[in-house]
Parts: C-alpha cells; sequence; structure tokens
C-alpha cells in the first residue's frame, strides 16, 4: 500500500445496515516467520519442525500479526481521511489458528453509531468485525469503534 486509496465519507454517511467483506490475504510461511521474529517470537511461531509437534500441527500466525492483517484489509476497501483515530477494541478472540497458506477476509458489520456529547462535531461507529480462512472458519473476532467527522454542511 505504497499510494494509499482514498475512499472519505463523513458520520452521516454510514448506512445503519453497512456490511462490507473486504480483501484477500494469503498467509505465507515467510510472512508469519518476519513477523513473529521480531516481534513475538513464541517457538510455535518460529520453528516449523517444533510447531509440527504441538497441538497446532504446524506454524502459526501470532494474534497481533492477525490484527495488522485485519487493519491492512479494512484499509483495502481505501484510507476514509475523515475517521480521526480508532478509540477502542472490545472482545478481541483469536478464535482460530490461522496457518501457512490460509486466506484471509475481513467481514465488517455496523453495529451501532453515535454522535458524540462531548464533541458534537464528531460521531462514533462501532463496527464487528471478523478474519476468517478460506474455508469460512473465524480465526479472529472484534468489535472497533472509530471516531469520525461530522459533514460541516448539514
Amino acid at each position: 500500500m505504497s499510494h494509499p486509496n482514498y475512499k472519505d465519507y463523513y458520520y452521516e454517511d454510514i448506512n445503519d445496515n453497512d456490511k462490507m467483506s473486504l480483501g484477500e490475504y494469503l498467509l505465507t510461511k515467510e510472512t508469519i516467520l518476519d513477523f513473529s521474529n521480531q516481534w513475538d517470537p513464541m517457538i510455535f511461531h518460529i520453528d516449523e519442525e517444533y510447531a509440527k509437534s504441538t497441538l497446532h500441527g504446524g506454524l502459526i500466525a501470532p494474534g497481533t500479526l492477525l490484527m495488522a492483517i485485519r487493519i491492512r484489509l479494512f484499509h483495502s476497501g481505501g484510507i476514509n481521511r475523515r475517521v480521526l483515530a480508532s478509540v477502542g477494541f472490545e472482545n478481541v478472540r483469536f478464535v482460530k489458528p490461522a496457518y501457512v497458506g490460509d486466506r484471509l477476509t475481513l467481514n465488517v458489520e455496523l453495529q451501532d453509531k453515535r454522535i458524540s456529547k462531548s464533541r458534537p462535531e464528531y460521531g462514533s461507529a462501532k463496527y464487528y468485525m471478523e478474519l476468517v480462512n478460506q474455508t469460512g472458519d473465524k480465526v479472529l473476532t472484534m468489535i472497533d469503534t472509530v471516531m469520525i467527522e461530522r459533514n460541516p454542511n448539514i
């Protein structure tokens, strides 16, 4: 994503029934090893032979890598420059391991949206997100709440 694709919209443009399915990310051995060696060197993330002997049966992606893939896929639909920040994650669950060769897709569904009481020029949107593999199995589920600008012309 060296040249981001922008898809700007305001709080008012978010529909109550917004649902989307974004991207596909191929999880490679190299990605798992590179990320894990730098950020999460648990033996079942960095040693393929050892990982085969564990309950997992092979290398698995660290949860923090799955979180990074989630945001990359979310932005693949276009980066909204009207979003000020993510204000927090809830109920982050690593439901099932993600393995080398998995093709991951992000499903997103709006759960709630509200105008900020303390900063009425902003609203918040709460999204349920699930990262699923090629067979539809969930590997990550979570809720992400973002703060987004309201349209100043309304």
